[in-house]
């Protein structure tokens, strides 16, 4: 009988120390799910930024591509199909001749896309474009448009260039 005594006299009482222990594990998963969480909604707002960006980029290079075409081939035209006082018109044609020859090129809308077509070549210069407009008033060409991201109607980019014809 001695030794059983002994026995239960070194086993020691661990069960408050099982409670203690499951409410130590509820915590940490608790604290993990809070930190989880948070990690997850700062890379959904990562992911966001990005796209905005990545929208915000691509209406900046439209509206840089579009713009350096246009002022370029304006100063160089010495004439244009677009009648003075004539109202504002969807397409425009601007003609020149320098050492290389006569050139023509034409801007319009192709499938919300501004289209260049100069000495038979068409190209693509500026994508998700909105209502273009040319307008000429003596030798000053206006020309007004909306560059709009294709992802992301809230951003956007409204241009109104006044260019002065053959000043180049």
């Amino acid at each position: 009988m001695i030794s059983i005594t002994k026995t239960n006299a070194r086993k020691k009482d661990r069960s408050g120390e099982r409670g203690l222990f499951l409410l130590e594990f509820a915590v940490a998963v608790g604290f993990m799910g809070v930190l989880g969480s948070l990690v997850i909604s700062m890379l959904a707002q990562g992911w966001e930024l990005n796209a905005r960006n990545a929208a915000i980029m691509d209406v900046a290079v439209g509206t840089s591509t579009s713009t350096t075409w246009l002022v370029q081939d304006i100063h160089l035209a010495t004439d244009t199909n677009l009648p003075d006082g004539g109202g504002a018109q969807a397409t425009a044609q601007f003609t020149w001749t320098d050492s290389g020859g006569a050139h023509v090129c034409d801007f319009a809308m192709v499938s919300g896309e501004l289209s260049r077509t100069c000495d038979a070549s068409t190209v693509s210069i500026a994508r998700s474009i909105e209502n273009l407009t040319f307008e000429r008033t003596g030798e000053l060409i206006t020309i007004s448009y909306d560059v709009v991201s294709a992802d992301r109607a809230d951003i956007s980019d409204s241009i109104a260039l006044n260019v002065a014809l053959g000043a180049g």
